[in-house]
């Protein structure tokens, strides 16, 4: 058996059906294509596809079921068999020459693990691992989810993102993650939403936590969304006690999840949202797999879609891309998303209906679509599960790409309603009574900088709650929300858009 790596080319879209009918086949991963056939049909396979004038030297002899797919997390499956060789590789996705019973020997071990960092799997037909997906770059869309889109803070998300990666370790069990969990549910609560835990009971008799956060929508029958990231983290290498920052994997998604609900909280929608932090996902998924299997049918049957965050911050080649990883039953979804991305970000979009290893599957598993967003297959991450996964290995305004395209589908999904100018609401607050005078997004700005003057006074007095701190919170969140809107609207007016 022959194989050539080479890369897809404008034109050859029916290249599939003209290697099969001649005799071969293709593995196809996002622009690289492996071409395949038994070395009786190599010629004809390749004068009937033109790739008879290609380098004979790229050409490698391989015995006959020794092609095999590997699907992975970061390079986790290099780093355990640096002696594999790779004929393919496209980050999350690898084709490696391999004996059958060397696949099975190192499958084996995999198959009874509940966290199988990789998985290897016999080629032997046209195969898929991802494919590159056109984005939309004139996609239209509403001006309420451009605002909202607009409002996302990058500085926030660092601020975000700083404070999970400054507690050592966030492994599932540790008190750390007991710690991290106090911090986000108090973030969450700030933001108005409805927080609750859920119990995660661990191997070995240890217990984690999962966070939910909940903000209900306005229609009278309303479908339920679901925004979803781990918020643990490990260390393979070193165990339980050692150091496990995990700033890619997975602050980057828990940071984006906590932003994404601070933006969505002030507004309104049609459908039920909810924001959930999973424990013990490195460990198995058993945040997701136990809430899952706790749904009732009638709470199954409701859920519209869940989307996943592992992993999005790292970038490891150009151009950047994001990979929409799913199910047949997530089309919907993985299209939805692709619109949103080509409104949103000029990130290369890659689809995948293999799903593999992170909290999107267990809902797949029970008929509910889902994917996952994670940083692009051009790459992976060999930083991650130690102690070198820091926040230098985060890129903030590439994450912040992934944010807005996920932002803008969750908006438009769970029908936002527009954000009308209304009335100002009843005034308490001292100050400048001028800040009544004006434009109508200039009086909310205004109005706002008056709140925030009378909360400084509170504090310079030592007048101070709980329920204060919650509202200059607030307050200040709003006010940022006002001043991204007037942006956007300003905007707007010059491009004529």
């Amino acid at each position: 058996m022959k194989v050539e790596l080479h890369q897809a080319r404008s034109g050859d879209a029916t290249l599939t059906e003209r290697v099969e009918k001649a005799g071969g086949w293709l593995v196809e991963a996002g622009r690289k294509r492996l071409l395949v056939a038994a070395n009786a049909r190599w010629r004809a396979v390749r004068e009937a596809t033109s790739l008879h004038d290609a380098d004979d030297a790229m050409v490698q002899d391989l015995g006959q079921g020794r092609l095999h797919g590997v699907c992975q997390k970061g390079r986790l499956f290099q780093q355990a068999h640096p002696e594999v060789p790779v004929l393919l590789d496209a980050g999350r996705y690898l084709v490696v020459d391999l004996s059958r019973s060397e696949a099975t020997r190192i499958n084996k071990p995999l198959e009874q693990s509940e966290a199988p960092c990789f998985r290897l799997f016999p080629l032997s037909e046209s195969t898929r691992l991802f494919r590159q997906v056109a984005p939309r770059r004139d996609a239209a869309g509403s001006r309420a989810v451009d605002a909202v889109v607009a409002s996302a803070s990058q500085a926030r998300y660092v601020t975000l993102l700083s404070q999970l990666v400054s507690y050592p370790t966030r492994l599932s069990s540790s008190a750390e993650y007991a710690q991290a969990v106090d911090w986000a549910e108090s973030q969450l609560t700030t933001a108005g939403l409805a927080v609750d835990r859920q119990q995660v009971t661990l191997p070995g008799g240890a217990s984690s936590i999962n966070l939910l956060a909940r903000l209900p929508g306005r229609a009278a029958s309303p479908r339920h969304w679901l925004v979803v990231a781990h918020l643990d983290s490990v260390n393979h290498q070193g165990g339980p006690s050692a150091p496990a920052p995990g700033a890619d994997d997975n602050a980057s998604g828990s940071a984006a999840l906590m932003l994404m609900a601070e933006v969505l909280a002030g507004q309104r929608f049609d459908d039920d949202l909810s924001f959930v932090l999973f424990g013990g996902e490195e460990q198995g998924l058993h945040g997701s797999r136990q809430f899952v299997a706790g749904l009732s049918a009638a709470e199954r049957g409701r859920i519209a879609g869940v989307l996943n965050m592992d992993m999005i911050g790292s970038i490891n080649a150009t151009p950047a891309a994001v990979l929409l990883e799913g199910a047949p039953l997530s089309q919907d979804m993985i299209d939805g998303l692709s619109a949103a991305g080509g409104r949103f970000t000029d990130l290369e979009l890659q689809v995948s209906l293999n799903p593999f290893a992170s909290d999107h599957v267990p809902f797949i598993d029970a008929g509910i679509p889902a994917v996952l967003t994670i940083e692009g297959a051009d790459g992976a991450n060999d930083a991650i599960h130690g102690p070198n996964d820091l926040l230098a290995t985060v890129d903030p305004s590439y994450a912040m790409k992934i944010v807005a395209m996920n932002l803008g589908f969750v908006a438009t999904s769970a029908g936002l309603h527009a954000v009308d100018a209304a009335p100002l609401p009843e005034c308490h607050c001292r100050g400048d009574e001028r800040h009544h005078l004006g434009d109508p997004w200039r009086q909310l700005e205004a109005h706002h900088e008056a709140l925030l003057a009378q909360y400084r006074r509170w504090q310079g007095q030592g007048v101070w709650s709980a329920q204060l701190d919650a509202g200059w919170r607030q307050a200040w969140q709003r006010l940022a929300l006002l001043r991204s809107r007037r942006e956007w609207e300003r905007r707007s007016r010059s491009t004529g858009r």
